[in-house]
Protein backbone atom coordinates (compact mmCIF):
# COMPACT_ATOMS: atom_id res chain seq x y z
CA UNK A 1 0.00 0.00 0.00
CA UNK A 2 1.50 3.40 -0.92
CA UNK A 3 2.23 5.81 1.50
CA UNK A 4 0.41 8.68 2.00
CA UNK A 5 2.68 11.77 1.80
CA UNK A 6 1.14 13.32 4.98
CA UNK A 7 2.33 10.50 6.81
CA UNK A 8 6.02 10.95 6.42
CA UNK A 9 8.75 12.94 8.40
CA UNK A 10 9.93 15.13 5.44
CA UNK A 11 6.36 16.13 5.46
CA UNK A 12 6.52 16.87 9.16
CA UNK A 13 9.42 18.82 9.35
CA UNK A 14 8.20 20.91 6.54
CA UNK A 15 4.81 21.54 8.07
CA UNK A 16 6.59 22.31 11.08
CA UNK A 17 9.28 24.83 9.41
CA UNK A 18 6.07 26.68 7.83
CA UNK A 19 4.14 27.02 11.17
CA UNK A 20 7.41 28.51 13.00
CA UNK A 21 7.83 31.20 10.04
CA UNK A 22 4.38 32.48 9.63
CA UNK A 23 3.65 32.34 14.14
CA UNK A 24 7.24 33.96 14.05
CA UNK A 25 6.24 36.69 11.69
CA UNK A 26 2.88 37.21 13.73
CA UNK A 27 4.51 37.65 16.51
CA UNK A 28 6.79 40.20 15.02
CA UNK A 29 3.85 42.28 13.30
CA UNK A 30 1.95 42.36 16.61
CA UNK A 31 5.02 43.37 18.58
CA UNK A 32 5.81 46.23 16.26
CA UNK A 33 2.26 46.95 16.46
CA UNK A 34 1.75 47.45 20.30
CA UNK A 35 5.09 50.08 19.50
CA UNK A 36 7.19 47.18 20.76
CA UNK A 37 7.24 48.01 24.37
CA UNK A 38 3.33 47.29 24.73
CA UNK A 39 2.91 44.45 22.04
CA UNK A 40 6.26 42.12 22.73
CA UNK A 41 4.87 40.63 25.87
CA UNK A 42 0.62 40.50 24.87
CA UNK A 43 2.67 38.68 21.20
CA UNK A 44 4.03 36.21 23.27
CA UNK A 45 1.71 35.22 24.89
CA UNK A 46 -0.13 34.45 21.99
CA UNK A 47 2.75 32.54 20.56
CA UNK A 48 3.24 30.74 23.36
CA UNK A 49 -0.53 29.79 23.28
CA UNK A 50 -0.62 28.68 19.30
CA UNK A 51 2.81 26.84 19.78
CA UNK A 52 1.27 24.76 22.79
CA UNK A 53 -1.89 23.70 21.30
CA UNK A 54 0.41 22.39 18.24
CA UNK A 55 2.56 20.71 20.79
CA UNK A 56 -0.71 19.24 22.61
CA UNK A 57 -2.38 18.43 19.66
CA UNK A 58 -5.74 20.03 20.43
CA UNK A 59 -7.21 20.38 16.69
CA UNK A 60 -6.86 22.77 13.78
CA UNK A 61 -7.24 26.30 14.59
CA UNK A 62 -7.46 29.69 12.94
CA UNK A 63 -3.70 31.00 13.59
CA UNK A 64 -4.28 34.28 12.57
CA UNK A 65 -8.02 34.95 14.24
CA UNK A 66 -6.40 32.93 17.60
CA UNK A 67 -3.07 34.61 17.90
CA UNK A 68 -5.23 38.14 17.39
CA UNK A 69 -7.63 36.68 19.97
CA UNK A 70 -5.22 36.32 22.64
CA UNK A 71 -3.14 39.43 21.65
CA UNK A 72 -6.37 41.80 22.88
CA UNK A 73 -7.67 39.49 25.45
CA UNK A 74 -4.02 39.00 27.64
CA UNK A 75 -3.18 42.87 26.41
CA UNK A 76 -3.34 44.46 29.98
CA UNK A 77 -2.24 41.17 31.67
CA UNK A 78 0.25 40.65 29.97
CA UNK A 79 1.93 43.67 30.13
CA UNK A 80 1.12 43.80 34.08
CA UNK A 81 3.33 40.35 33.84
CA UNK A 82 6.55 42.06 32.36
CA UNK A 83 6.43 45.22 34.26
CA UNK A 84 7.02 43.08 37.26
CA UNK A 85 9.53 41.39 35.77
CA UNK A 86 11.10 44.31 34.17
CA UNK A 87 11.45 45.94 37.75
CA UNK A 88 12.27 42.64 39.10
CA UNK A 89 15.11 42.55 36.80
CA UNK A 90 16.22 46.16 37.35
CA UNK A 91 16.33 45.97 41.31
CA UNK A 92 18.78 42.87 40.36
CA UNK A 93 21.18 45.06 37.72
CA UNK A 94 21.26 47.56 40.61
CA UNK A 95 22.07 45.26 43.02
CA UNK A 96 24.82 43.97 41.16
CA UNK A 97 26.08 47.42 40.04
CA UNK A 98 26.58 48.32 44.28
CA UNK A 99 28.39 45.31 44.66
CA UNK A 100 31.03 47.53 43.00
CA UNK A 101 31.79 49.51 45.62
CA UNK A 102 31.81 47.22 48.52
CA UNK A 103 34.52 45.04 49.82
CA UNK A 104 35.62 42.26 51.73
CA UNK A 105 33.07 39.49 53.27
CA UNK A 106 30.08 42.07 52.52
CA UNK A 107 30.67 41.64 48.92
CA UNK A 108 31.34 38.21 48.90
CA UNK A 109 27.86 37.55 50.90
CA UNK A 110 25.69 39.86 49.03
CA UNK A 111 27.42 38.59 45.60
CA UNK A 112 26.49 34.78 46.46
CA UNK A 113 23.48 35.84 47.55
CA UNK A 114 22.30 37.85 44.30
CA UNK A 115 23.84 34.65 41.67
CA UNK A 116 21.38 32.40 43.30
CA UNK A 117 18.54 35.21 43.76
CA UNK A 118 19.33 35.96 39.55
CA UNK A 119 19.26 31.84 38.85
CA UNK A 120 15.46 31.17 40.63
CA UNK A 121 14.66 34.79 38.76
CA UNK A 122 15.82 33.41 35.74
CA UNK A 123 14.44 30.04 36.22
CA UNK A 124 11.23 32.12 36.94
CA UNK A 125 11.03 34.09 34.41
CA UNK A 126 12.07 30.92 31.28
CA UNK A 127 8.40 29.20 32.93
CA UNK A 128 5.87 32.12 33.64
CA UNK A 129 4.30 32.35 30.07
CA UNK A 130 4.27 28.50 29.17
CA UNK A 131 2.44 28.22 32.98
CA UNK A 132 0.39 31.38 31.93
CA UNK A 133 -0.63 29.51 29.11
CA UNK A 134 -1.30 26.35 30.28
CA UNK A 135 -3.36 26.98 33.71
CA UNK A 136 -5.99 29.22 34.33
CA UNK A 137 -4.98 31.10 37.58
CA UNK A 138 -5.17 34.51 40.03
CA UNK A 139 -2.85 37.02 38.13
CA UNK A 140 -0.25 36.84 40.76
CA UNK A 141 -0.31 33.16 41.23
CA UNK A 142 1.32 32.53 37.95
CA UNK A 143 4.52 33.66 39.76
CA UNK A 144 4.18 31.26 42.62
CA UNK A 145 3.59 28.60 40.04
CA UNK A 146 6.33 29.14 38.14
CA UNK A 147 8.46 29.70 40.72
CA UNK A 148 7.44 26.34 42.64
CA UNK A 149 7.43 24.58 38.89
CA UNK A 150 11.28 25.49 38.72
CA UNK A 151 12.32 24.49 42.18
CA UNK A 152 10.88 21.63 42.26
CA UNK A 153 12.22 20.47 38.72
CA UNK A 154 15.53 21.81 38.48
CA UNK A 155 16.94 18.94 35.72
CA UNK A 156 14.36 20.42 33.29
CA UNK A 157 15.48 23.94 34.64
CA UNK A 158 19.08 22.85 33.25
CA UNK A 159 17.78 21.29 30.21
CA UNK A 160 15.50 24.45 28.82
CA UNK A 161 18.75 26.71 29.87
CA UNK A 162 20.88 24.58 27.80
CA UNK A 163 18.64 23.91 24.73
CA UNK A 164 18.37 28.27 24.94
CA UNK A 165 21.60 28.55 24.86
CA UNK A 166 22.61 26.43 22.18
CA UNK A 167 19.66 27.76 20.05
CA UNK A 168 20.69 31.09 20.66
CA UNK A 169 24.56 30.12 19.31
CA UNK A 170 22.92 28.77 16.14
CA UNK A 171 21.32 31.94 15.81
CA UNK A 172 24.15 34.15 16.30
CA UNK A 173 26.03 32.14 13.68
CA UNK A 174 23.20 32.02 10.98
CA UNK A 175 21.39 35.68 11.73
CA UNK A 176 19.47 35.38 8.51
CA UNK A 177 17.51 33.08 9.87
CA UNK A 178 16.73 35.33 13.04
CA UNK A 179 14.14 37.16 11.28
CA UNK A 180 11.81 33.99 10.51
CA UNK A 181 12.42 31.48 13.27
CA UNK A 182 14.19 33.08 16.40
CA UNK A 183 11.05 33.60 18.30
CA UNK A 184 9.13 30.81 17.22
CA UNK A 185 12.22 28.05 17.94
CA UNK A 186 12.60 29.31 21.29
CA UNK A 187 8.76 29.73 22.23
CA UNK A 188 8.58 26.17 20.93
CA UNK A 189 11.51 25.12 22.95
CA UNK A 190 10.54 26.44 26.72
CA UNK A 191 6.86 25.50 25.98
CA UNK A 192 8.20 21.44 24.92
CA UNK A 193 10.18 21.60 28.29
CA UNK A 194 7.44 23.48 30.11
CA UNK A 195 4.90 20.33 29.22
CA UNK A 196 7.71 17.78 30.56
CA UNK A 197 7.67 19.61 34.09
CA UNK A 198 3.64 19.91 34.03
CA UNK A 199 3.41 16.37 33.19
CA UNK A 200 5.59 15.36 35.80
CA UNK A 201 3.82 17.24 38.21
CA UNK A 202 0.70 15.76 37.40
CA UNK A 203 1.90 12.47 37.92
CA UNK A 204 3.61 12.81 41.12
CA UNK A 205 0.00 14.69 41.97
CA UNK A 206 -2.03 11.45 40.79
CA UNK A 207 0.37 8.91 42.96
CA UNK A 208 -0.07 11.15 46.24
CA UNK A 209 -3.75 11.31 45.83
CA UNK A 210 -3.72 7.00 45.06
CA UNK A 211 -1.90 6.83 48.44
CA UNK A 212 -3.83 9.25 50.20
Amino acid sequence: MERNWTDTRLYTVTDWIMKLAYINLLWLLFTFAGVVIFGLMPATIALFTIVRQWLEKEGDLSVFKTFFTVFKREFFKANFIGLILAIVGYVLYIDFVYLGVVHGYVHTFLATALVFISLWFAAMVMFIIPVYVHYDLPLLKYFNYAFIISLINPHIVIFMGLLIALTYRLFARIPGLTLFFFASTMATIMMWCALLAFRRMEKKKQVLEKTA
